[in-house]
């Protein structure tokens, strides 16, 4: 009758330490192991451990230079740092005023992985024109759906 209950308040100091000491170190591992299980499905992470197998293709473009031609055509370089072909399908283009010019009907060149490309972006020049020295947000977009947004200043 007269026991009374062992709790937190009977535990000596370094018994004390040792729990929230121990308790730190499972609280550190739950949150890297949930990190790690949940990956964003872009970065190839565990693919083919305990993620999807076999792994998926990942789409992944940079833009190298961009050159004006003449007031409607562009030429910019691209390069493929993913791991599958990249086919693209159309593009828009934005002036520093946000003015839209877009190409849905465009056949653009396919991109290997691991290659650069050069291709000529054309307008018809009646929403801007194209201007050296001018920033310009260039979208190419691929037959999987992907965007990819680059701002660029053009030479």
């Amino acid at each position: 009758m007269g026991e009374k209950a062992k709790g937190w308040t009977h535990w000596s100091t370094n018994e004390k330490v040792a729990a929230v000491i121990l308790l730190s170190v499972l609280a550190i591992f739950v949150i890297l192991l949930g990190l790690i299980i949940y990956e964003p499905p872009t970065a190839p992470g565990l693919c083919g451990a305990i993620g999807p197998q076999p792994c998926p293709g990942r789409e992944d473009l940079n833009i190298i230079t961009a050159a004006v031609n003449s007031s409607t055509n562009m030429t910019i370089q691209i390069l493929n740092t993913g791991s599958v072909e990249i086919f693209l399908i159309s593009f828009n283009v934005r002036n520093p005023y946000s003015q839209p010019y877009a190409n849905n009907n465009w056949s653009g060149p396919t991109v290997i992985p691991n290659a650069y490309t050069t291709i000529n972006l054309l307008i018809d020049g009646n929403a801007f024109t194209f201007q050296s020295g001018t920033y310009y947000t260039i979208t190419l977009i691929t037959s999987r759906n992907n965007q990819f947004t680059f701002t660029i200043k053009a030479s």
